[in-house]
């Protein structure tokens, strides 16, 4: 079952993180949960009571958090046991700054149930999920007005040089395929638009404007970011790789060579997202599975190759690296 959802508070990513990483908040604001203690580093015991349809069951088992880049994301992964099945999730949370004072918390993953619980069928245990969502949201608007957090205050001073108060305008800095790269932009500026438009990166495509189909994949500090929903002020400050920055003066990167020596592209149009996420799942996972490589690329899309090839592609790479 797939799990994927969105919700905007009145907060700041920094105070909402403050929330996500307090055990006893935590436990308290999620539904089901009667017990979570935390017993390492990013580790948890816990116990969730949770109603299936006509039937009541306990769960026990470990929740940890992997892949954790401070008031930013991290994964959820979660292995629980019952009486009447098991439940193995994994889960990716991302907090998305949407503007001063306003934060999205996303998610999106997969859960796999097996025993008897597997047998309740999708759509009564996607119902089950999608309640417990609701309410976990709920309670996290609650306990963000609760706290009465004090409104985050627009950094504005006759000094400050990177702004523009009339036009709205920024200078960043970007560490750009290796090169500092200075670049001024507006405060409403993609940063898929600026790559393209203003420093001539045109590897990087525009494909859906909605960050479904993967075309504009990039990466921010070493992390595949589809860069048609991130602001190009976001990027102040940070790594950014495009898939201009890949090859070297010795030659192609291994992923390129693999795209060719696998026939992993027909139109291209797609293969400069795919490349890149490719190089991300490489550099977390060196020897990634079949399966493994199927699931970091599913928000890629692509519409001439099937995918065999790209899949070979990558495995291509990966031993060569």
């Amino acid at each position: 079952m797939e799990l994927k959802g969105r919700e905007s508070f009145k907060a700041t990513r920094e105070q909402i993180w403050e929330i996500l990483m307090d055990t006893p908040t935590l436990a308290r604001i999620t539904p089901g949960i009667s017990r979570l203690e935390k017993i390492g580093d990013n580790a948890y015991d816990a116990i969730a009571d949770v109603k299936i349809g006509p039937v009541k069951a306990s769960f026990k088992g470990k929740l940890t958090l992997t892949d954790i880049t401070e008031n930013d994301s991290f994964v959820l992964n979660v292995t629980q046991n019952s009486k009447i099945g098991n439940v193995a999730a994994k889960v990716g949370l991302n907090l998305v700054n949407e503007g001063l004072n306003q934060t999205a918390l996303a998610f999106e993953g997969k859960a796999n149930f097996s025993g008897t619980l597997a047998g309740k069928g999708a759509r009564i245990l996607s119902g089950v999920a999608s309640s417990l969502t609701k309410q976990f949201f709920a309670s996290l608007a609650e306990e963000i007005e609760a706290r009465d957090f004090p409104e985050a205050k627009p950094e504005i001073t006759q000094n400050n040089s990177n702004v523009n108060l009339h036009s709205m305008s920024h200078e960043i800095k970007m560490f750009l395929n290796g090169k500092e790269q200075h670049v001024t932009v507006e405060s409403r500026d993609l940063l898929v638009d600026v790559l393209r438009d203003k420093l001539r990166l045109t590897g990087t495509h525009v494909g859906c404007d909605t960050s479904s189909c993967g075309a504009c994949t990039i990466l921010i500090n070493g992390k595949a970011v589809k860069s048609c929903t991130m602001l190009a002020v976001q990027a102040d400050g940070t790594t950014v790789q495009t898939v201009e920055g890949l090859a070297t003066a010795e030659g192609f990167h291994p992923i390129q060579e693999g795209f060719k020596e696998e026939h992993g592209l027909q139109c291209g149009f797609c293969t400069p997202g795919m490349m890149m996420t490719a190089v991300d799942l490489l550099q977390r996972n060196t020897n990634p599975s079949e399966h493994e490589i199927r699931e970091a690329l599913e928000g890629n899309f692509c519409r001439c190759t099937g995918y065999h090839n790209i899949v070979r592609a990558v495995q291509h790479a990966a031993a060569k690296m």
